[in-house]
């Protein structure tokens, strides 16, 4: 599994959503709800952790961009526990916004990024592993830091950054594909999120969850439709460390 093909899968959400709406389960309806329009709002922090992140790697190396970019990230977090939003309407729409604006504004890269290079199976191990232990944290401390702060913590791109950065060392066109098609797949996220805002404590928790599964695959699909056409894209110097 090369970057082509890992830089969608960063936009799914499967890991997010255990993360941080699954302990509703155990501490209601209504904290899942109000976890799933906090996630909504971290989504804009994502987008701008990836957008500052493939700015600063035109000129910079991971290092660099990796600080920035979660500067960034923190400080749109912040502004996030200052003013969170209640409705998931609004959430949705801004969130959606701001995905939209990322992929005007993010910078062109060349599509030709070097050969597709299999994951040696030390390196897919230790990515599984990373996963495992990020969703199992954010599940166990969700309860206890509030709805709006698991929501934010579920979105950290901690993951994300570790993908990122390995292929960062390889070439910056990499790592900006990468975070492509992650800003690309969070648009399944924030259908999935935002159904689950909206229906969970009308419906039940199987038909809910079915629903915003079935939606987020066919959203999914479209966007996997539209990172794959083929555009012509300037390439871009990056110095790697």
């Amino acid at each position: 599994m090369g970057s082509r093909h890992l830089r969608y899968a960063t936009g799914v959400p499967s890991n997010r959503w255990a993360g941080g709406v699954l302990p509703g389960f155990g501490a209601g309806a209504s904290f899942s709800t109000r976890t799933a329009v906090a996630c909504l709002e971290g989504l804009i922090a994502l987008v701008g952790f990836a957008l500052v992140y493939s700015l600063v790697a035109r000129s910079c190396g991971w290092l660099a961009s990796i600080i920035v970019a979660f500067l960034v990230f923190i400080a749109i977090s912040a502004a996030i526990l200052e003013i969170p939003l209640r409705r998931p309407g609004w959430a949705f729409f801004l969130a959606c916004g701001a995905l939209l604006a990322t992929l005007w504004a993010f910078p062109r890269f060349s599509t030709n990024v070097g050969g597709e290079k299999q994951l040696s199976g030390r390196e897919l191990i230790w990515r599984m592993i990373t996963a495992t232990v990020l969703v199992f944290l954010l599940t166990v401390v969700a309860p206890f830091v509030g709805p709006i702060a698991s929501g934010l913590a579920v979105v950290v791109p901690v993951y994300t950054s570790i993908l990122t950065v390995f292929n960062h060392m390889k070439s910056g066109a990499r790592a900006m594909a990468v975070l492509k098609g992650l800003v690309t797949g969070a648009f399944s996220g924030a259908t999935f999120y935002v159904i689950v805002a909206l229906f969970l404590e009308k419906l039940t928790s199987v038909v809910c969850f079915g629903l915003a599964a079935f939606a987020c695959l066919a959203v999914q699909m479209i966007m996997l439709r539209y990172l794959h056409r083929g555009s012509p894209t300037a390439s871009v110097s990056v110095a790697c460390d």
